[in-house]
């Protein structure tokens, strides 16, 4: 391995295949691709100091997301713990890397290229030729594999580039050196990948030359003048020209000097095969013909060819991915580009795994024989007897085996070479995970960009430039899945005079986009029902019911919940569908989700029946699953909530994954909609109003806005036909709330006015009625109305004293402290406060103590007294939960600008950078985006308050910009102040004008 020995800190890394790192020869976790590739950048670069912005671009060009430099930085702090302090250090805004000389493959391989060239300027060729294998060893694939970015791109093109240059002076030296019979085999496979490089049809004609083949030679030579011919409408350069007139003349300068030559080992006779006629020299060449529009797959492909190049064992590769996405298509590009490696033959076989006739191993094994000359009764009966017989075959000799569309390991395993030289690739839609020495590779759809590129590629250029747009928005309608591309890209073709815009109305509605996706004998449909078929009835109806829900994922409980099983047996059967590819595992660990075709197939089966020709589905079969979801989220949030009855509580405890917001809001929305309600299988609307609002008392990120205002108005306007009074008043809570959190007051206003007279006249419970006063002043206190937010917390309060709730009154107590420090009543907003306190004492409850902490601080801070604001937020933050993220990032978040108060930069920077790490761990989106803006403000305060480093402000303006890309996006009013500081116009109109999108005109 490279870098043994003299490096600092035991640290080296290899980048000429999948980036890996080691420090004293312990293999480190490097995290992410993007992550990796900020490493590879620093990497590169070890030893001089990289600024974030270059970092920024490396990463991602001209088109960098809004919070790219909070990914730098949390990128960095997560290699920093890998690598070590000493390793990665921050250095005037921006990282510096230190690895010590020899610690990367690519210098070891630069010093390998300088003792080759050494070698050969004093003659010695064959001992350059063996210093440049070793730096061709230290290639394990594509360069920088599977890593996104500019620079990781550049890199790699420039890696390639100097593999394929390494590999031509290689076999220069080889062939100037005498390994000329041993070298035509991998010159041709060579010249074949690049046909263009005349330099290597230049050494494949005089290695053919000098092994005593001048007329294979002179044919290489018309091969070359053909191809250079249609590709660039030239004819061979001069080096090729005149080795082709010496070759004619049979010059005897080009013979290899004696002192060089290397007597050619004559291969072993190979014993007859009986059963074969003796003279057939059979060498089964049956790969399919490659795809001419094949498209990207750059990292699988590089993947599948190391796995397949592995030593020491018959390697094997497996594919698997869900029908239509494109797995023979790989395989077979693959073993075209390995072929010359197997000069023994390529079998292939489909074995119909997938469509419910399988080949049997027996048959698979005597059509391999067949292919060898084994014939008739030579070919023995049974399939331990073929499996032997087929292995003693291939035994000593180079074979590569294709196996397409294996159904299970069963069937794949008595066709597996028994002895090294071989090379076994599989494709199944089904992880076959039982099989021996095998790599194992999950095939996903296509990127956007690749499939827009296999669109232009069947289509032409010139159609895909006219309609750009439509073009993406066509391959994100086939989910991005090779096969559904390739259908429409089919039917474009053969229609010159369609645009693809006319295609697209075509493609609304899951219905009708797969009944679109059909052509000629390919269908998308149909490649899903082969594997629909091969489930049994279990799986068949968790395929059915899973995608019911229109919701992005689920996690493990949801998914027992919609199955109605325990969630063990229900895991198990996600699990083997996941295996199947019928179903997906999300990005995020532990959660499930349908390809988008996939899940319009599920629903369609779903429609017109049970698995093959059974009974129908039941009618109630979908809306009971959506039913027992509701109740699995209800529960889910009532715990979060910590209230057992009523999810009205203003006090809100515990946490509630930020993922599942968009999860709850498809659901409500969908269920919200339903055409037919049922009592015994519909959730009711007020069940639904009541897990929307438990939702919305939890959310506190700008994530939750959208999903849950689009559910809120689905959820509305089903109340109004009904006459759902309380469903209605908690529908139009909502609404509020989020319309306060985006500075649309004037609407938050109406909804939240017409939620307590709701409550009110219709004497809806005392919770709900407590939240609609609170949310109601809250409203006022946005707007400037702290003589009516005082009224509207007070009768809160009241409210909490009646029904006896301590917990949600001490909560109560410091909203109302806040409106009266609104006032300037500082002495009442502290005897208010001091009331809270007692309350948590006597509940011994730590959270609401550091509450009422908190708002002492903010109290003190309105007051002006900003050090006893410090003090009192440092004592919130003692006591609050390190773990709960959320609270400690916004206290730290209240103390930061205490801190700016107080003059004391160097600890408000501090603080503001703490809060966000704190809110971005949280995944609290809105808050993080506070808390960078607060950051750019304390940062500006150091450049134009006191001293501090010059890259400050820019610093400050790179925060800003972060967040404002976060906050503006949701409608939040804080993005206002930010644009003039980044040089932008302030929006027309005052900001209670706002108008989200998720609110109905």
């Amino acid at each position: 391995m490279v870098g043994e020995g003299g490096t600092s800190g035991g640290l080296r890394f290899a980048v000429l295949g999948p980036v890996r790192g080691w420090r004293d020869g312990v293999e480190l976790p490097l995290g992410s691709p993007q992550q990796q590739s900020l490493l590879l950048a620093l990497l590169f670069r070890a030893g001089r100091h990289v600024s974030s912005a270059q970092l920024i671009d490396d990463l991602w060009g001209d088109e960098p997301p809004a919070r790219a430099t909070g990914v730098v930085r949390t990128y960095v702090h997560r290699l920093r713990r890998v690598l070590g302090a000493e390793a990665l250090t921050s250095v005037g805004g921006g990282y510096l890397l230190a690895v010590g000389g020899g610690g990367l493959d690519t210098e070891r391989s630069e010093a390998l290229l300088a003792e080759a060239r050494a070698l050969r300027a004093d003659g010695r060729h064959p001992e350059a030729a063996a210093v440049l294998r070793t730096a061709l060893a230290l290639w394990r694939g594509e360069p920088m594999s599977g890593l996104p970015g500019p620079y990781a791109q550049r890199q790699r093109r420039e890696w390639d580039e100097r593999r394929l240059a390494l590999l031509e002076l290689c076999l220069e030296a080889e062939v100037e050196g005498g390994r000329c019979t041993e070298s035509v085999a991998e010159l041709a496979a060579v010249v074949e990948e690049h046909p263009l490089r005349e330099r290597l049809s230049e050494l494949l004609m005089l290695a053919l030359f000098r092994s005593g083949r001048q007329a294979e030679a002179l044919a290489a030579y018309r091969a070359a003048d053909r191809r250079l011919r249609a590709e660039l409408g030239v004819g061979p350069g001069p080096g090729l020209r005149d080795l082709h007139g010496r070759i004619l003349a049979a010059d005897e300068t080009l013979s290899v000097p004696t002192d060089w030559t290397m007597a050619p080992i004559p291969p072993e006779p190979t014993a007859p095969i009986a059963g074969a006629d003796p003279a057939s020299t059979l060498t089964p060449a049956q790969l399919p013909a490659a795809a001419a529009d094949f498209t990207g797959r750059q990292p699988e492909v590089a993947a599948l060819r190391e796995a397949l190049r592995e030593s020491g064992s018959v390697p094997v590769a497996a594919v698997a991915g869900m029908g239509g996405v494109g797995k023979t298509a790989l395989a077979v590009h693959v073993a075209h580009g390995l072929a010359a490696e197997f000069p023994d033959g390529q079998l292939y076989l489909d074995l119909h795994g997938a469509d419910g006739r399988p080949t049997r191993p027996e048959e698979a094994l005597a059509i391999f024989l067949r292919s060898f000359g084994v014939v008739g009764e030579a070919i023995p009966a049974g399939l331990a007897e073929r499996s032997a017989r087929y292995r003693s075959l291939l035994s000593g000799r180079r074979v590569l085996v294709l196996l397409d569309n294996a159904r299970d390991a069963e069937q794949v395993r008595p066709l597996l070479p028994g002895s090294p030289g071989c090379a076994v690739l599989v494709t199944s839609r089904t992880r076959l995970g039982a099989l021996p020495n095998a790599r194992f590779a999950e095939l996903p759809v296509l990127p956007a960009g690749e499939a827009v590129t296999l669109l232009t590629r069947v289509v032409g250029a010139e159609r895909v430039a006219a309609e750009e747009e439509a073009a993406g928005e066509l391959v994100r309608l086939c989910g991005q899945l090779p096969l559904a591309v390739r259908i429409l890209a089919a039917r474009l073709a053969c229609r010159p005079g369609w645009t693809i815009a006319r295609l697209l109305e075509q493609l609304t509605g899951d219905r009708y986009r797969l009944d679109a996706l059909r052509s000629g004998d390919l269908a998308v449909e149909s490649s899903f029902r082969f594997g629909y078929d091969q489930l049994d009835a279990e799986q068949a109806r968790a395929f059915r019911l899973l995608a019911v829900p229109e919701v992005p994922d689920l996690s493990p409980a949801a998914v027992a919940a919609v199955l109605d099983r325990p969630e063990p047996a229900a895991v198990e059967l996600a699990e083997s569908l996941v295996d199947c590819s019928m179903l997906e595992s999300s990005a995020n660990p532990d959660r499930y989700r349908y390809h988008d075709l996939l899940r319009a197939f599920a629903r369609r089966v779903g429609a017109r029946g049970c698995q093959g020709d059974g009974p129908a589905a039941g009618p109630d079969e979908g809306s009971g699953a959506l039913a027992r979801l509701v109740d699995h989220h209800h529960a889910q949030v009532s715990a979060a909530l910590g209230a057992s009855a009523a999810l009205g509580a203003s006090a809100a405890r515990g946490g509630f994954a930020v993922g599942e917001y968009l999860g709850v809001g498809a659901l409500v929305s969908q269920c919200a909609k339903l055409p037919g309600r049922s009592a015994d299988t519909t959730p009711g609307l007020d069940r639904l109003a009541e897990l929307l609002l438990g939702c919305c008392l939890l959310a506190d990120s700008g994530h939750a806005t959208r999903p849950l205002g689009h559910a809120a108005n689905a959820l509305l306007h089903a109340t109004l036909e009904q006459g759902d009074r309380a469903a209605e008043a908690r529908a139009r809570l909502v609404l509020g709330r989020l319309l306060t959190d985006v500075g649309s007051a004037p609407s938050a206003l109406a909804e939240l006015l017409r939620a307590r007279d709701l409550c009110t006249t219709y004497g809806l419970s005392q919770p709900l009625l407590a939240l609609a006063h609170s949310s109601l002043a809250a409203c006022f206190v946005q707007i400037g109305r702290p003589d009516e937010a005082v009224t509207g917390f007070s009768a809160a309060v009241s409210v909490w004293e009646r029904a006896g709730d301590r917990r949600s009154l001490a909560a109560e107590l410091l909203n109302l402290a806040g409106a009266f420090a609104r006032q300037g009543r500082f002495d009442a907003a502290n005897r208010v406060v001091d009331q809270s306190l007692v309350i948590s004492r006597e509940l011994a409850d730590r959270e609401l103590e550091a509450l009422a902490r908190d708002s002492l601080g903010t109290i003190a801070h309105d007051r002006g007294d900003h050090d006893q604001a410090v003090a009192h937020q440092r004592a919130a933050l003692a006591l609050a939960d390190p773990d709960d993220h959320r609270r400690t990032g916004r206290i730290l978040l209240r103390l930061g600008g205490s801190l700016r108060a107080a003059g004391r930069g160097a600890e408000a920077v501090e603080a503001a950078g703490r809060a966000v790490d704190a809110l971005t761990l949280d995944g609290d989106h809105r808050g993080r985006g506070l808390a960078l803006a607060a950051l750019g403000d304390a940062l500006a305060d150091r450049c134009f308050g006191g001293p501090g480093p010059t890259g400050d402000l820019a610093r400050a303006r790179a925060c800003w910009a972060e967040a404002h890309g976060i906050l503006a996006p949701i409608g939040s009013p804080e993005a206002d102040r930010l644009l003039p500081l980044l040089g932008g116009d302030h929006p027309a109109g005052p900001p209670q004008q706002r108008w989200p999108s998720w609110l109905p005109a």
